[in-house]
């Protein structure tokens, strides 16, 4: 479940607050902060069980994952498969809480978050794929909110798309030699050359959108300040990063949590 690693969560956490918080004018149901919370950590980690559990065979090649616990046998593929149905059924129990709309949201959702792992067999670019799992959300926030499926919400999610595409190129750097070894696919292997390109054009496209949209809010000056500190720290997280060296491509991809944590107190203040 990744419980000991929570940057994941963390970054699919985020742009769901954001969300939240654009759909409801700079405020956050709590019956809705819970149930987001909640679910994020839920979906995130049925999505690396069943990822582990399809990824299997090929984790046992690869010394950085040859030690999870389904590659190790210390789960059984058995026990991984009940879990993951607890957790989805968990979620499930989350969903009764949202509307109809939200609820069809997060269906579709659901076929994304099983399609992913088998995506890195025959897809090129298969974060393309992870892009609609981790963006998501803001389309189930804007639609428990607000019961509706506004251009900001697509806007968002569209920005988010483009910022999963950067640092998840990132993370896949630092597999890049095992996974073409072992067949598996990667926007780092396909973008080869120019991945640094893409980290740069889908960070600051992410960033650009999210400020479009707070001009179509009665934003305040706190939310200019902000998004200008968060473009300058963007900047120099990517300028002195070497994405040459693996460890360094991990640690960029680390500390894009607090690029989301950045914008999220950003929007709050700037709508409040």
């Amino acid at each position: 479940m990744r419980l000991d690693r929570p940057t994941g969560t963390l970054l699919l956490l985020w742009p769901t607050l954001i969300a939240l918080i654009y759909a409801g004018n700079g405020f956050i149901r709590t019956d809705l902060l819970i149930v987001f919370c909640l679910g994020t950590l839920v979906m995130r980690s049925a999505g690396c069980v069943i990822n582990d559990y399809f990824d299997r065979d090929f984790d046992k090649k690869v010394l950085r994952t040859s030690t999870r616990p389904i590659a190790s046998g210390a789960v059984s593929r058995k026990e991984a498969l009940i879990l993951f149905c607890f957790l989805i059924i968990l979620s499930c129990l989350l969903l009764t809480f949202l509307n109809m709309l939200a609820l069809k949201v997060a269906l579709s959702l659901f076929c994304i978050v099983l399609f992913y792992p088998l995506a890195k067999r025959f897809f090129k670019v298969p974060q393309l794929v992870l892009g609609l799992a981790f963006s998501g959300g803001i389309l189930m926030a804007f639609a428990a909110t607000s019961n509706n499926l506004s251009i900001p919400a697509f806007l968002l999610f569209i920005g988010n798309y483009f910022w999963v595409l950067a640092y998840d190129t990132s993370y896949a750097m630092t597999d890049k030699k095992d996974d073409l070894s072992i067949g598996i696919k990667s926007s780092a292997i396909y973008f080869e050359g120019k991945e640094e390109n893409i980290i740069w054009l889908g960070s600051l496209l992410n960033l650009l959108i999210i400020f479009m949209v707070g001009l179509s809010k009665e934003i305040n000056l706190s939310f200019y300040l902000g998004m200008f500190l968060t473009s300058i720290y963007v900047i120099h997280l990517i300028s002195s990063t070497d994405f040459n060296h693996e460890d360094s491509c991990l640690n960029f991809f680390k500390k894009n949590n607090w690029v989301g944590a950045l914008i999220f107190f950003t929007v709050l203040i700037g709508l409040n």
